[in-house]
């Protein structure tokens, strides 16, 4: 913590009268000026002036004045010594009651107001009379932010955050305050609740929430920008923009927001402004002919039209009387040429329009394309442009209005009260006629404009031709316009008053779709005489129709899929679980005919261990998937270290491998950091389905590869692992591979028919992938290999870095055909220090190692790989001993079981192996053994018979279980360690037993979690509750089918010490009993 010194060189008295400052008066200036990081400080009294009785140094050289100066600017009160607005805190009721920090502007020497930091607290003098004490701080970064926040008209405001990212502090500057109309602390306090409470209630989730991501997000990549409403100190609301940084610790955890916060309320006005001009301009403008910005002083315009204008070929000019001519010349009809020439004249509308009225509109007729059409010339002055003649000019085509006008003015006149049905319906349809069967007429009283029919009224015996055929067709099954629109079809559909005919009919390339409704009009002598049609766009609705009708159809294409998947999935897993549980039958059947041949019943016994694990694999992948569909697949978090799980990757696949004679290399390009945390078993169970995937997919003889890199992070604590698995195998289709990752999916190829599998492990994959914040992609090519690719995130452990001053400069050489991996193992041997040199083939070896002979120098090691083609490495390695003697260590590197050929390789002079893929920590530990002479500890796996060999005689265990085979294989396991075992079938007797043996009687428990009477949860639960010194302390272990990251958790949280999942892992359960007992 970095720590500011202040030493007061002088301390004066406003008075010489004051009374002597007291030992607890000093102290209580000393925790202001501490608390303020303060260059000054004052006191006084209560009273009206706030008499000022001691003053620093410090204060007077940092507003520029003597004592004298000092003394004659306040004339010793504090009220003369600020300047500004924020002066209410200096009120006697109000400035008694502050306490703490706060802003204010003081006066300088040269009048000016300087921002200061203030911290006040209260004391009594030596007579007991109260008393104020106020440090200054004067911070320059302070005054031009203040400045900076006046001229964007912002405030500034903070909020420190603990350890755990807790909210500690709250700081708003005075400028904040006053945008929402308060004065100090006292009207708004510096706590997160006095902003949070007066967010608009709408805003307030929207806001919170954001600010809540940003805050948290330790990647920094949310900020928190974001515009809301807030409650003001006379209650109403106004818009204000808030934008902030976050300052972060090392590990991410913030430490400090900081931000602005800036009145928006006339901007957010100004937008809506716009908005609702810009949308009315554009529904008012959109019918107009052309539109102009007129400057009647100069005789130009500007084009405002959006689109093709009437005028466009004249607008090049940029003359208005050109424009004039030519509107009046080609467009205007001759008998209103005259009055159009006057009413555009710059004369006239100069005098009209500037001295008379604010509008002129002029009606005339205009022949476009052939056709008369009205039009309105409308002129309006612009009376925001003071000084200057301007006006806005456009001629808008009014020839449907006119139409629409005078039909309806003659439909009112004949009937008033077809009158009213017109305004009512008129808004609803696109058109409303009326068809006279026996006048043979037909009349339509509204229609749309953009409908371009060429008759309004009509022969009703024409009706079809001239207005429906052209353009549309019916929708009605074996009719057409002739047959509806017959007389006798009519009256036939319309025999009662109240009948309604209904069809539907569309454009020809179905574009526009409508529906008409005809009914019964007027009657004559008992026949239909007229009929009322109303004509209805219904597009939209029928787009609707046609969109929800194909989604059904896919909903249905796609639920038909998905069920046939399932059937498929059943039916294949119905053939790969009858498969396993066809050999554990039979092979057990053979044993049992042969129980006197021991080999036979070995064999037997191991291939019912490889059926039931290959059935087991099968369950566990429908369970997975079922709680990755159901949501509730989760990941466990523990430390683990990459390289033991590529060794247990390689270890489970090695075997596989060999027997179809594949070549497998590995590759590592830049991993640093080996020990990692997360879902150790999850991240195997990814990788060994996409490896035996590969495996299962190369054909004999083929090649895998795997290739692991670490590709850093900004984020600290955690890095990103890219797994690059790759083969020479059949490949997939383009069209396989886009439902690749889909549940219950497996290629339709009858190269993959003999091969088993759910197909739910490459979706089980990308699921396990996207949780641990990655991804899987995947490229192939029919017939000739795939390669995926896998992403992962991993938090990383805290590492100690290891001495390796005894390796610096060792000069090691390192022989393998693959370039690849020469070039990673050099700069691995770099990293840590080593000089390292390659070369790729066992000749080249020989050859360097005999130039460095004969120079008489020497490798400290020299690592060979095992297969190499030509010569490989134990004859690589039986020349190079020959020439170095026995002085240099020679050791072979292999991603194979080297088992076999070790006495070979010893014979030919190696003295250590070592696995790919060949991690930083296995290599030092290696090098650092031979430079040291250190043995390295190799751990052993544990199997069935290493039991026999634990001595735990003495102890006793309580195994809770109430299956009874399930019983009698874990009984007989661990008393094979000379432990006795007493057994329970419930968590009842087993609490039973527990209850009523004496303290200390069982050294562990086994517990079942599934059992009737009493789960194991419970009984763990009841045991830890009793009152007796073991309840606490004996460990109980969950031994339970339950495997799941949640049973793992849940285990734990109900008491328990550790989790061993059935079928039992030898391994785990000796580290079990090694670690507890």
């Amino acid at each position: 913590m970095k720590k500011i010194r202040f030493n007061e060189a002088e301390i004066y008295s406003a008075d010489t009268t004051a009374v002597a400052l007291t030992e607890t008066n000093q102290a209580t200036i000393r925790k202001a000026i501490q608390m303020n990081h303060a260059v000054g400080f004052l006191t006084g009294y209560y009273d009206e002036a706030l008499t000022i009785t001691y003053f620093s140094d410090y204060l007077l050289s940092g507003l520029g004045y003597t004592y004298e100066e000092f003394l004659q600017k306040t004339n010793r009160s504090l009220r003369s010594l600020f300047y500004g607005e924020n002066l209410t805190f200096l009120a006697p009721e109000r400035f008694c009651v502050l306490q703490g920090e706060g802003e204010g502007e003081m006066v300088t020497k040269e009048g000016l107001p300087l921002l200061v930091h203030m911290y006040k607290t209260d004391d009594v003098d030596a007579t007991g009379r109260p008393m104020w004490v106020l440090s200054v701080y004067t911070d320059l970064m302070k005054e031009n932010l203040q400045l900076v926040n006046q001229v964007l008209r912002s405030g500034f405001w903070s909020f420190d955050c603990d350890e755990t990212g807790h909210i500690v502090k709250c700081l708003y500057s005075h400028d904040f305050r006053t945008m929402l109309g308060y004065h100090d602390t006292i009207d708004f306090p510096n706590t997160f609740a006095a902003w949070s409470d007066k967010l608009h209630p709408d805003d307030r989730e929207r806001v919170l929430k954001s600010f809540n991501e940003a805050l948290q997000d330790r990647t920094n990549q949310k900020k928190y920008n974001v515009d809301y409403r807030m409650k003001t100190a006379d209650g109403s609301y106004l818009w204000f923009r808030a934008s902030a940084d976050v300052n972060r610790r090392l590990d991410g955890t913030p430490c400090r927001i900081v931000g602005l916060f800036m009145n928006v309320t006339n901007e957010k006005r100004a937008q809506r402004r716009a908005q609702r001009s810009h949308a009315f301009h554009q529904a008012y403008t959109e019918a107009n002919l052309c539109e102009y910005y007129l400057d009647l002083t100069n005789h130009n315009f500007d084009a405002m039209k959006h689109g093709t204008s009437l005028l466009h070929t004249y607008e090049l000019q940029n003359d208005w009387k050109a424009l004039i001519q030519g509107y009046i010349h080609d467009f205007v009809v001759e008998e209103d040429k005259n009055t159009v020439a006057l009413f555009l004249n710059p004369s006239y509308i100069h005098k009209k329009l500037f001295f008379e009225q604010d509008e002129l509109t002029l009606e005339c007729r205009i022949r476009v394309n052939g056709e008369i059409r009205w039009v309105r010339n409308t002129i309006c002055r612009d009376k925001d442009v003071k000084n200057a003649h301007c006006a806005i000019f456009f001629i808008r085509d009014i020839t449907e209005a006119k139409r629409e006008n005078a039909h309806i003015q003659a439909l009112t006149k004949k009937s008033d009260t077809l009158n009213l049905l017109l305004k009512g319906t008129s808004r609803l349809v696109d058109r409303i006629g009326i068809c006279d069967l026996i006048q043979n007429t037909y009349t339509f009283y509204y229609y749309l404009k953009n409908d371009d029919s060429n008759s309004v009224t009509g022969n009703f015996s024409n009706f079809t031709h001239q207005v429906l055929e052209p353009k549309y067709k019916p929708l009605v099954e074996g009719l057409s316009w002739a047959d509806i629109f017959n007389i006798s079809y009519l009256r036939n559909m319309l025999p009662k008053p109240d009948s309604i005919y209904r069809l539907e009919y569309a454009t020809y390339d179905e574009k526009t779709f409508k529906s008409m409704a005809i009914s019964p009009l007027t009657w004559k002598d008992g026949q239909l005489e007229q009929v009322l049609l109303f004509a209805q766009n219904t597009t939209k609705e029928k787009r609707l129709e046609r969109a929800s009708r194909k989604a059904l159809q896919e909903a249905c294409e796609a639920a038909n899929r998905a069920s046939q998947a399932k059937t498929d999935f059943l039916s294949n897993m119905s053939h790969d679980i009858r498969t396993p549980m066809n050999a554990i039958v039979g092979m057990t059947a053979i044993a049992g005919a042969h129980i006197d041949q021991k080999e036979r019943v070995q064999d037997c016994l191991g291939k019912i261990t490889q059926a039931s694990r290959h059935l087991l694999g099968l369950i566990n992948e429908i369970l997975d998937m079922s709680r990755i569909e159901s949501g509730r697949f989760s990941l466990s978090e523990e430390d683990f270290n990459l390289s033991d799980m590529v060794d247990n990757l390689v270890v489970m696949n090695q075997p596989e491998m060999k027997a179809h004679h594949h070549t497998f290399r590995i590759h590592l390009d830049g991993v640093q950091h080996e020990k990692v945390c997360g879902d150790n078993l999850r991240l195997q169970q990814l990788m060994t389905n996409l490896l035996s995937n590969s495996i299962k997919y190369t054909p004999d003889g083929g090649h895998i590869s795997l290739s692991i890199s670490e590709i850093p992070q900004h984020t600290p604590g955690s890095s990103c692992y890219k797994f690059i698995i790759e083969d020479d195998g059949i490949g997939m289709s383009e069209e396989f591979q886009k439902v690749l990752f889909e549940p219950f999916t497996r290629a339709d190829d009858k190269r993959t028919s003999q091969i088993q599998g759910t197909g739910l492990g490459m979706a089980i994959s990308k699921n396990i992938a996207h949780m641990m914040n990655g991804d899987i992609e995947v490229e192939s090519t029919l017939g000739k290999g795939t390669r995926f690719i896998i992403t992962v995130s991993l938090k990383l452990q805290e590492e100690e870095q290891e001495p390796l001053e005894e390796l610096i400069h060792l000069p090691v050489l390192v022989v393998d055909d693959d370039p690849i991996s020469c070039e990673n193992t050099v700069a691995l041997l770099e990293g840590i220090g080593v000089d390292g040199e390659s070369v790729t083939s066992g000749e080249e070896a020989i050859q360097r190692t005999l130039e460095k002979h004969q120079q008489n120098e020497h490798y400290f090691a020299i690592i060979i790989d095992w297969q190499m083609p030509g010569m490989d490495g134990i004859e690589t390695a039986r020349h190079i001993r020959k020439i170095v003697g026995p002085d240099v260590t020679i050791i072979i590197l292999s991603a194979y079981d080297f088992s076999e050929v070790e006495d070979l390789a010893r014979e030919a002079g190696v003295n250590e192996f070592i696995a790919k893929p060949l991690f930083r920590s296995r290599l030092v530990t290696l090098l650092q053994k031979l430079a040291t002479g250190k043995e390295i500890a190799v751990p052993e796996e544990t199997t069935l018979h290493a039991f026999s060999d634990i001595s735990l005689a003495g102890k006793r265990f309580l195994l809770v279980e109430d299956n009874q085979l399930n019983s009698e294989i874990a009984s007989e396991i661990l008393r094979m360690t000379g432990a006795t075992v007493d057994t329970a079938e419930n968590g009842q007797e087993a609490l039973h037993k527990f209850l009523h043996h004496p303290v200390g009687y069982y050294d562990l428990i086994f517990m079942d979690i599934q059992m009737p009477l009493m789960n194991g949860y419970e009984a763990t639960q009841a045991i830890r509750h009793l009152d007796r010194t073991d309840a606490t302390s004996v460990p109980i272990i969950a031994m339970t089918a339950n495997a799941f990251a949640e049973d793992i958790i849940r285990a734990k949280h109900s008491g328990m010490n550790a989790h061993v999942a059935k079928p039992l892992d030898m391994g785990k359960l000796y580290e079990v009993l090694k670690k507890y007992l």
